[in-house]
């Protein structure tokens, strides 16, 4: 299996390339190695299976409108969130000519099949969500009314009191900004800005809730997976927004016409071994066999209308704009 990043390759792997969330990584890829050290998937090259973390291929995912052959592209990639894979450029050349199909071969279980959660296109495959949550640091929040919904961010009191996901100040995670769009409109999404003082990994988001460290805020939206790895539990609150938590969906896309190998291999992903996997990262699966381990709160979806819009890339430009007209606003 290769170790090299994604960008230091001439090709991308024929078989298998995983960008998977930090909290799934590790996980799947032992498992995986494990079974295939058993003799599982024989006749596919092991130098041609990748598994990658996600957190660290912004410049791969700015490579994604460069393919222009379906040749190019692995029989099964993984990928989180609505990133460029969506764009107009992958789906007129990709997406919309029948290249891939949905492998799972299962109806999802009520908590996602109530909010339309898989694709009715059966374009993608929808493996499990990356819960976002908020969590109030209780010292910091001091006086300050808690949040529960969404829409109370907006409120002027909490301005400057927010740390969300972002890198270098300028780039704040996509389908966050996608999905609450469409609950607080660009109006909202700009006082949502004004409340964000900074933008983190969620690991940093998780070192420092609780402690009495300067950089730290009185509230995150972060994962609920790095929510509940915080250490002083006593000091935060872990809110569930009343509207749900921001459902960041972790997608395959697995081609049609590929060998019976391949399809056993993308069936290590949908199965029930795997999705108990998902559940025990705190990443709902919609598996209708495997119990959740995450609470029964609900789960917000931007919605398969935002996705298969045709504007999908001129909406993310849009609701970053509107986001970093408040964020930028703060500190001028």
């Amino acid at each position: 299996m290769k170790s090299e990043t994604i960008l230091e390759q001439s090709r991308l792997p024929r078989h298998l390339l995983a960008m998977l969330p930090c909290p799934l990584k590790v996980p799947l890829e032992e498992t995986f190695l494990l079974r295939q050290s058993s003799g599982e998937w024989k006749g596919l090259d092991p130098e041609e299976l990748q598994f990658e973390g996600n957190a660290n291929q912004a410049d791969f995912y700015k490579q994604v409108d460069s393919f222009t052959s379906v040749d190019e592209l692995p029989d099964i990639v993984i990928t989180p969130g609505i990133s460029s894979f969506f764009h107009d450029h992958f789906r007129s050349e990709f997406l919309d000519q029948n290249v891939f199909a949905d492998a799972a071969e299962y109806a999802p279980n009520e908590r996602f099949a109530s909010i339309g959660l898989k694709d009715p296109t059966g374009r993608t495959t929808l493996l499990c969500v990356n819960p976002l949550v908020m969590v109030v640091d209780i010292k910091k929040l001091g006086d300050l009314p808690e949040p529960r919904s969404w829409s109370d961010l907006l409120n002027p009191v909490y301005r400057q009191q927010v740390t969300m996901r972002g890198h270098n100040g300028d780039s704040f995670c996509e389908t966050v900004l996608l999905t609450l769009a469409k609950l607080l409109g660009s109006e909202g999404l700009v006082h949502l800005g004004r409340a964000v003082r900074q933008g983190l990994h969620p690991g940093q988001m998780a070192k420092l809730a609780g402690t009495d460290n300067e950089k730290g805020t009185a509230i995150y939206i972060m994962p609920y997976f790095y929510a509940k790895m915080i250490q002083r539990q006593d000091r935060v609150h872990v809110v569930w927004p009343l509207e749900g938590a921001v459902a960041s969906p972790v997608f395959m896309l697995m081609k049609h016409n590929v060998s019976s190998e391949v399809r056993q291999l993308a069936s290590f992903f949908t199965g029930p071994e795997t999705a108990e996997m998902y559940e025990k990262a705190f990443f709902p699966s919609p598996h209708p066999d495997v119990a959740s381990q995450v609470p029964d709160g609900k789960l917000l979806w931007m919605g398969w209308d935002t996705v298969w819009s045709g504007k999908i890339q001129q909406l993310t430009e849009a609701v970053n704009h509107s986001f970093m007209q408040g964020f930028q606003e703060e500190r001028s």
